[in-house]
C-alpha cells in the first residue's frame, strides 16, 4: 500500500490504514533523536504526514509551514501532527467523523480521535489497559466564552506502568512523546511521562472531559 498522501497509487486518504504501533513508536523514537527535531519548534495548526522525494531522496519529516496574521511562515508540529506523522495517516481524511456527535470531521485531532473511538472506531479504539504505541488524548473544550486547546500524545514505553488500574489509570507511569506549546517551544518533540494527562482528569473530572487511552485500529 502506498501511504505518500492518498492518489500516488490513486487510492483515497480514507482507505488508508494505521503503520503498526510497533512502527509509530520506531519512528516517534527515531524523531526524538534527529538534529531537526531540536531546531524545530511546536507551531499549534502545523505538522502532517506528507513524505515527498526530492533528487532522489525520500523527506519523511513531520514539520509544515503555516503563515501567521502577520505575513511570518512558521515550520514545525503540533501534538497531532506528531501523532499522525507516527501512523503515517494523512492528517486530512474526508469522510472522517462524520455524524451528529461530531465536533471535528474530516481531519484528525484530539477530539475527532476521540470521537471516531466512540462512534464508528475507524482508526481508532478506547482502551483499558496500555501498551506501547497507544494514543493518550483529551478534547478541547468550549466553556463561558474560553477555549482550552486538546492534547494528544504517543506511548512509548509501559515498563513502569506495573499493575494497572483501568479505574484510576496513573498515565504518569507512562512513557511518552509528545509535542507541546506554546507556540515556538524547541525542541518540537519531547520525551516525557503522562503526568500532563493525570493533571488534565484532576482539573477536569467529567466524563466527556477526562483524559482517554486509544488504540489504533489495523
Amino acid at each position: 500500500m502506498d501511504r505518500r498522501g492518498g492518489g500516488v497509487s490513486g487510492e483515497p486518504v480514507s482507505d488508508l490504514r494505521p503503520a503498526s504501533p510497533a512502527e509509530a513508536v520506531q519512528r516517534a523514537r527515531q524523531l526524538l533523536a534527529s538534529p531537526g527535531n531540536a531546531a524545530t519548534g511546536y507551531m499549534l495548526g502545523t505538522g502532517n504526514y506528507h513524505p515527498v522525494t526530492m533528487g532522489g531522496r525520500l523527506i519523511d519529516v513531520p514539520w509544515t509551514q503555516r503563515t501567521d496574521d502577520s505575513g511570518l511562515v512558521h515550520i514545525g508540529s503540533d501534538c497531532a501532527g506528531l501523532v499522525c506523522w507516527a501512523y503515517k495517516l494523512p492528517r486530512t481524511r474526508p469522510g472522517y467523523n462524520r455524524g451528529i456527535w461530531a465536533t471535528v470531521s474530516d481531519d484528525l485531532n484530539s477530539n475527532s480521535m476521540i470521537e471516531d473511538a466512540d462512534h464508528a472506531q475507524e482508526l481508532f479504539r478506547r482502551v483499558a489497559a496500555p501498551e506501547a504505541g497507544d494514543v493518550l488524548c483529551y478534547p478541547t473544550i468550549h466553556l463561558q466564552g474560553h477555549t482550552f486547546i486538546g492534547h494528544v500524545a504517543l506511548v512509548i514505553g509501559v515498563d513502569r506502568a506495573g499493575a494497572w488500574d483501568p479505574k484510576a489509570p496513573a498515565y504518569h507511569l507512562l512513557d511518552i512523546a509528545q509535542v507541546c506549546g506554546p507556540n515556538g517551544r524547541r525542541p518540537a518533540c519531547i520525551a516525557t511521562d503522562g503526568h500532563v494527562f493525570d493533571k488534565h482528569s484532576e482539573t477536569w473530572p467529567k466524563a466527556e472531559h477526562r483524559s482517554v487511552m486509544l488504540r489504533a485500529v489495523p
